[in-house]
């Protein structure tokens, strides 16, 4: 047996592993997913937390509420994705900018 097909069978027993772990993930039941609009990092911290006070959010994404919503504004319409069968409840543009500025 060549090193090119060991390789490749090595490689493809790492994406099974990798597709099953995916998977496990990926489960719609996983509560990680299902109350991540209620109790998710965003939710919790930021629209309960910061979105009140200027200085803490300042503080938090180095940039502030005017200058987040003013990029936010920029970029919604390129980093927004629609829901589909593979992703019911996509990140909100909001959230990823938020995990971006971070």
């Amino acid at each position: 047996m060549d090193v090119l097909t060991l390789y490749n069978i090595l490689e493809d027993e790492a994406d099974e592993e990798l597709l099953l772990l995916a998977n496990y993930f990926r489960d719609e039941k996983n509560e990680m997913f299902t109350e991540r609009s209620r109790e998710g990092c965003y939710n919790i911290l930021v629209e309960r937390r910061l979105i009140d006070n200027e200085y803490r959010f300042r503080a938090y994404f180095r940039v502030s509420f005017e200058l987040f919503n003013y990029i936010l504004d920029y970029i919604k319409d390129d980093i927004r994705r629609d829901p589909s069968n593979r992703v019911k409840r996509p990140i909100s543009p909001e959230e990823k900018l938020a995990l971006t500025l971070r």
